[in-house]
């Protein structure tokens, strides 16, 4: 499929997403992390990192009809959409964001994203860490650990209503 999806195709959109009524939105990001790795040519969106004194920064560039699955992320921390717009399945449901946005994620967030023009995002860390395999092991929950990290968050993941 190459035609991007206009954010008011929510038809095309449900289907990405999938049905998800009742179920948490981790259940439903994993499903489409799958069915992504099963079935779509996979593509690298190139990432751009900055440091400065207590912050690490992560700016990922997406052209138009990128969809992406985030890694889980362990602590709270503030993202920026600084151009274009996305629908995002998140925590609080199916949202159309359309750039400036600054939204804050809370552990244990992980995100679907469909780019309907080329954009920005950036995810916003604190760390005195420059090095970067060092910063992915503080932030990032591997795919494997994410049940037990979830169990361990003191707030349950949401459902879908």
């Amino acid at each position: 499929m190459s035609e991007i999806i206009k954010p008011d195709n929510t038809e095309l959109l449900q289907q990405i997403f999938g049905d998800i009524q009742q179920q948490s939105y981790i259940d439903v990001v994993r499903d489409v992390q799958q069915q992504i790795q099963d079935n779509a040519e996979l593509i690298d969106v190139p990432v751009v990192n900055h440091f400065a004194p207590g912050v690490y920064m992560r700016q990922m560039d997406a052209v138009a009809g990128t969809l992406v699955v985030s890694k889980m992320h362990r602590t709270e921390h503030m993202n920026i959409l600084i151009k274009g717009s996305i629908t995002v399945a998140t925590e609080n449901g199916i949202e159309f964001l359309q750039a400036p946005v600054v939204l804050k994620s809370m552990p244990g967030t992980k995100r679907i994203g469909y780019f309907h023009e080329d954009s920005s995002w950036i995810t916003v860390h604190p760390t005195e860490e420059t090095d970067l395999e060092k910063i992915e092991q503080q932030v990032i929950v591997p795919d494997s650990e994410i049940d037990q990290f979830l169990a361990s968050l003191p707030q349950k993941v949401k459902e879908f209503e």
